[in-house]
């Protein structure tokens, strides 16, 4: 994937079967490469808005426990 700054768009390329499927449903593929009438390489654009870049988090057993405790606390208050 490549930013364009001046244009607020991404050009995105890749040969991983799950993306070219999940990237099929979100813009229109330019196929590059083909075998077996099935894509293997494509190449689009996204807009900026379509990428999002969110760090997933990594919680620890403890912190797990206390958030299920804090929750727990809080349906029986209801």
């Amino acid at each position: 994937m490549v930013f364009d700054n001046s244009t607020g768009k991404w050009t995105i390329y890749s040969t991983v079967p799950k993306h070219i499927r999940k990237l099929s449903n979100l813009t229109e593929l330019f196929v590059i490469e083909s075998e077996d009438d099935g894509p293997i390489a494509v190449k689009g654009t996204l807009t900026e808005k379509q990428v999002s870049m969110k760090k997933e988090r990594v919680y620890t057993d403890e912190q797990r426990e206390r958030a299920a405790e804090r929750l727990s606390k809080a349906r029986n208050a209801l």
